[in-house]
């Protein structure tokens, strides 16, 4: 045997045979001329299979995570020679941590499913030189959705043919804290205070905005660092003699649900905010008069503080001509779109205003005096356009490219990051990214790594709608 791994062994052979030998020591008392029963004695020789972690010796490790893959490489072993040959197999064993959690008054949650990998399959790999012992590594993919204050477990068995298994030493225990230093470090998506931001809007109607957590850089941080919930409407309340918020039930669950769908984005540092778009009524974003763009600015900043959002996003789009004789009403301009988000800003000045440059939403850069500057904090253009700023805003604000996923309009190129990075954009933007199109849309963004110096990683994780688990891409695409 290598001398390196004597110790390995020793520990294996003790991790094995203590309890039952020490148990039959101090258990019974030994009276001399009474015949000695010998059973708890004879797996001194067995030959009996232990799993270990390898780099710790230990059958329970903590993970720290960093936010990138981790590998740990499990140790197979045995007491002693076998007779024969010997074939082992790693797996996750789900019932076994319910076990551990009872017997160790513990609460350990399970880790997805999904992130979890072995090589070959999980079949062992026996040493030529030492067929005492055998390794296999497990891949643990990291997860952007582990709650605050829970530990989570990845229960590892091992299953043998040819020798004995112990059930105290034919299990492995990794555990991940998920409230840990380490996650908060390196599961966000802080790339840098000089490096352009990534803007995005979900079509909430069919796509989960977990789906923002899929795409990462190789050096573990977050892509997207805004997303929006496209989208609630602005309607017309003819009773009331009002515009009001109106969320369909899609974006009404996401709400319901923040702490479950949005506030693991806010966590990682992703802003979310609501999307706010006309609904083929009267009650248009860019025709209300100074009194209706006060009064619907109030109820948008009560959706905002209540749902523990972070801002909100206009786009004046399907809106109906507006009835003139109404004070709540004005023509339809961008001075009026303007009014909007300055009176947005004052009922909600640390949350952020962001407008779609579309239709009428865009283009004043004072209202009352006070610059543009101070009331829209992003400006995204339209599908294959970029945005320009006005009053005395700067390029850090627009975006440089925009980019649509389903349709295939834009990409964010080498050529078009290197333009963004030399004017100062400080934006760039994406629209209606789903898992049905993550393979285009990854290709679309082969300009990250001009950005922020790390290449954009293939998604290997997605989330089905109103769902928190996270699914193996492609593979469990339906």
């Amino acid at each position: 045997m290598n001398i390196r791994y004597f110790k390995f062994r020793l520990l294996a052979v003790a991790a094995v045979l203590g309890c039952t030998v020490l148990g039959a020591a101090c258990s019974d008392e030994i009276v001399a001329g009474d015949p000695v029963d010998e059973a708890p004695y004879q797996t001194i020789y067995e030959t009996n299979g232990f799993l270990l972690d390898q780099q710790s010796n230990q059958s329970v490790v903590t993970i720290a995570p960093t936010g990138k893959e981790y590998t740990a490489t499990l140790a197979f072993g045995v007491t002693r020679s076998a007779a024969g040959a010997i074939s082992a197999t790693a797996a996750l064993d789900k019932a076994w941590l319910d076990t551990y959690n009872s017997a160790n008054e513990t609460a350990y949650v399970l880790y997805p499913e999904a992130l979890v990998s072995f090589a070959n399959g999980g079949s062992f790999t026996f040493d030529e030189e030492d067929a005492s012992r055998a390794t296999v590594d497990m891949t643990v993919a990291p997860c952007d959705t582990l709650r605050a204050g829970v530990t989570y477990a990845i229960p590892v068995a091992v299953s043998a043919e040819g020798i004995s298994l112990k059930e105290n030493a034919s299990h492995c225990l990794y555990l991940i804290n998920g409230d840990s230093e380490q996650a908060d470090n390196f599961f966000n998506c802080n790339k840098g205070d000089d490096k352009p931001k990534a803007f995005l809007f979900f079509e909430v109607n069919g796509t989960n905005p977990l789906n923002a957590l899929s795409f990462r850089l190789e050096n573990g941080k977050l892509l997207w660092d805004a997303v929006v919930l496209f989208a609630a409407n602005i309607n017309w309340d003819a009773a009331a003699g009002r515009a009001y918020v109106n969320c369909n039930p899609n974006v009404q669950f996401l709400l319901d649900n923040n702490e479950t769908f949005l506030q693991p984005l806010r966590k990682r540092g992703i802003k979310v905010l609501l999307g706010l778009l006309g609904n083929h009524d009267q009650a248009g974003l860019a025709q209300l008069s100074d009194i209706g763009a006060r009064d619907f600015a109030a109820e948008v900043a009560e959706y905002v503080y209540a749902y523990n959002l972070d801002g909100v996003n206009y786009d004046d789009e399907y809106s109906t001509s507006p009835d003139l004789s109404n004070p709540y009403f004005t023509s339809r301009s961008s001075q009026a779109a303007a009014r909007l988000c300055y009176e947005t800003k004052k009922v909600m000045p640390d949350k952020l205003v962001t407008v779609f440059d579309y239709g009428s939403m865009y283009g004043v850069g004072e209202v009352d005096g006070v610059d543009a500057d101070e009331w829209i904090d992003v400006v995204v253009a339209n599908y294959g356009g970029y945005s320009s700023p006005v009053g005395d805003m700067g390029y850090d604000k627009c975006s440089g490219v925009s980019i649509e996923f389903n349709l295939g309009i834009s990409s964010l190129t080498t050529t078009t990051a290197q333009r963004i990075l030399s004017s100062g954009y400080g934006w760039f933007m994406g629209f209606a990214l789903a898992p049905e199109n993550f393979a285009t849309s990854y290709s679309r963004l082969s300009g990250c790594e001009t950005l922020y110096g790390s290449p954009l990683l293939y998604p290997t994780t997605f989330y089905k709608k109103n769902d928190t688990k996270p699914y193996v891409y492609p593979d469990e695409l339906e």
